[in-house]
């Protein structure tokens, strides 16, 4: 900081001079010429050429080319100290002004003062930033002239002589008083500029790990250029940590994300870019021929690193999975995009996995863009619409209800399963109105089901916990019940077994809808979360059994003495137990004796538009097939 202090002394002197020695040249012309006119030539040509030489030194130092200088304090100081001499000196030229007056005694002697005083004032108010210049100037010709003053006598000489003392105190104190300023606010400038700097270093840093944050990790990548590629990206994700933070704290769990990330440090190659973007998530990107070990390699030795265990975590083991992209171009968009769909690949094959991003997943991912790119404009033009699957009574064949099954044919992708669409929906912020329009569907199918007087059939739409959670669907379902004049008992509402975040939120919306006499269904039962303890809700009227108990269910004495059980327990509670993905005869035989009434599946009839649906007679119907759909892909509304 001292440095840039002294470097703005020395700028602004150096400003100061193409101001004041303009000033100074003329002055000392204007003396130049009374002395002329005087007579007294020879001698007042000396001090003027003399005056010319020390302001032709100051000009030629100010010019000097600093940034060539060297920088340190003691040699800036140095250049500040010629500044001092020339100064001292041009004030010495200046003391042969009393010469030039014979001790101001001419007729000129009250001009030459008044000059003095003003190039005195000058020179203070010029190179106010460094005092040593000014008060070395200054001070030998106002002394000078307060001798000569004070030898002539009298008590109004002796007065004038003590004003110019006064002077000279008053512009030695400005001119330490203005140094003192002047360094202030260049330090208060260099303080700020050091906070500045500060900040913006704390900005590019996680605080926990010291590693960069994203921003930082932006910053890096605008560095880099095509020649240092092609660049290897790596997400690190870490498996468990969540139970870290639940079991022992947030301080135990910080301590251990510092240690994941000095353990990436000492596996990552020479020159890596390392970043913490996340709660638990790390970016490691480096260029790939400045690492020793091929990117799989080296992302196995990082998961081994980091699954080491922890003696501070006797319970919990943390894993990593690990996605890897790797690019010609420091895209970081791109790169994180793609090493997150690689690292969603590496978790679906478990726990301390790692996966490439390659062809496979680059055709998954423009598949994925694609669905979630056209999926507003397929729900707003209907080609993304409800297909309704028959609920048949095992005993009679007669059809009892319905499930509203999404159906999107793709211009590119084909069929696209109701998983894919939900997700698509959920990442796009588009899952309200995609439960609208199902609700909508659902309204209409009711509507004609009133119109051909089967009052006694229901219609199922699926909703998630999470959907109950995030919105008003509550409000929005029966707000649409009552502007369509739908009954509320004609509507099921299947509800999927995952765990909310709120359970109190989703229960209160739950409440909701089955106090407006819509019945709740607890869909693929056995699959999801606390399923007995659901059992308890008195407001769940009915519960589907998953199919993946009922598939081959006369080939699965187990399987069919968990239905069984499942059948019982609704019996003894009253509630209304079914089953779905029915398939063969065999199936439905079983399921009949087992003591379960209702059913759906292919053995009755796949999905069907609207029309084919309420025209589906299961008494006499074959079995019906969608020549669109996996038979065993998802069929979540």
């Amino acid at each position: 900081m001292e440095a840039g202090i002294l470097r703005d002394q020395l700028a602004n002197l150096a400003k100061g001079v193409f101001i004041s020695m303009p000033i100074g040249t003329v002055l000392s012309a204007l003396i130049l010429a009374v002395q002329l006119l005087s007579g007294r030539g020879p001698a007042a040509v000396l001090w003027f050429i003399a005056i010319a030489l020390i302001n032709g030194a100051r000009v030629v130092l100010a010019l000097a080319r600093s940034e060539a200088a060297d920088d340190r304090p003691r040699a800036i100081g140095a250049r500040l100290s010629v500044y001092g001499l020339l100064a001292l000196a041009s004030g010495v030229a200046w003391s042969f002004l009393a010469l030039l007056s014979d001790g101001y005694t001419t007729s000129q002697a009250p001009l030459y003062l008044i000059v003095l005083a003003g190039i005195s004032a000058g020179s203070v108010t010029y190179g106010a930033c460094y005092a040593p210049a000014s008060i070395n100037f200054i001070t030998l010709p106002l002394l000078t002239a307060v001798g000569c003053i004070l030898a002539k006598g009298g008590v109004e000489n002796y007065v004038l002589a003590f004003t110019i003392l006064l002077f000279l105190g008053g512009m030695i104190r400005s001119a330490l008083l203005g140094q003192s300023r002047f360094r202030e606010t260049s330090r208060l400038k260099y303080e700020a500029r050091e906070f500045a700097a500060e900040m913006e270093r704390n900005s590019r840093r996680d605080p926990l790990t010291n590693l960069l944050n994203r921003y930082g990790l932006e910053q890096a990548i605008a560095k880099l250029g095509p020649s240092d590629g092609p660049f290897v990206a790596m997400l690190i994700d870490l498996d468990g940590f969540k139970s870290v933070n639940d079991t022992y704290g947030h301080t135990i769990g910080d301590g251990l994300l510092v240690k994941v990330a000095r353990r990436i440090e000492d596996h990552a190659p020479q020159g890596a870019t390392i970043a913490r973007i996340g709660g638990d998530e790390f970016v490691l990107l480096f260029s790939a021929g400045r690492s020793r070990q091929a990117a799989g390699a080296l992302a196995s030795a990082i998961i081994a690193a980091i699954a080491n265990p922890d003696p501070e975590l006797n319970s919990v083991r943390v894993g990593a999975s690990i996605g890897i992209y790797q690019s010609e171009k420091p895209r970081l968009t791109e790169m994180l995009l793609k090493a997150d769909f690689a690292l969603y690949a590496a978790k679906r094959g478990g726990r301390n996995e790692h996966c490439l991003f390659d062809a496979g997943l680059d055709a998954a991912l423009e598949r994925k863009n694609r669905i979630e790119r056209d999926l507003r404009g397929a729900i707003e033009t209907g080609r993304l619409c409800s297909w309704f699957q028959p609920l048949v009574r095992l005993d009679t064949n007669a059809v009892v209800g319905f499930e509203a099954l999404l159906r999107w044919h793709h211009d590119v992708h084909g069929a696209i399963s109701p998983p894919e669409i939900v997700t698509a929906a959920r990442e796009t912020g588009l899952l309200s109105l995609l439960t609208e329009t199902v609700f909508l569907n659902c309204c209409a199918m009711i509507g004609e089901l009133m119109r051909h007087g089967r009052q006694d059939v229901r219609v199922a739409m699926n909703l998630s916990p999470r959907e109950l959670e995030a919105g008003n669907v509550d409000d929005m379902i029966l707000t649409g019940l009552k502007a369509k004049n739908v009954p509320a008992a004609m509507l099921e509402i299947e509800i999927t077994e995952e765990a909310p975040v709120d359970r109190a939120r989703v229960d209160e919306k739950v409440g909701h809808l089955a106090d407006a006499g819509i019945s709740i269904v607890l869909d693929d039962f056995g699959t999801g979360f606390s399923t007995l303890v659901s059992l308890k809700d008195s407001r769940i009227r009915k519960i589907k059994i998953d199919k993946d108990f009922v598939r081959n269910l006369a080939k699965s004495v187990e399987d069919q003495a968990l239905v069984e059980a499942v059948i019982g327990l609704g019996h003894t509670l009253g509630i209304e137990v079914m089953a779905e993905g029915v398939e063969t005869d065999a199936d439905r035989m079983i399921l009949r004796s087992l003591g379960c009434v209702i059913a759906q599946g292919y053995l009755f009839s796949a999905a069907l538009p609207m029309p084919d649906a309420l025209a589906f007679d299961a008494a006499g119907a074959e079995v019906i097939f969608e020549p669109l759909r996996n038979p065993r892909s998802g069929n979540a509304a």
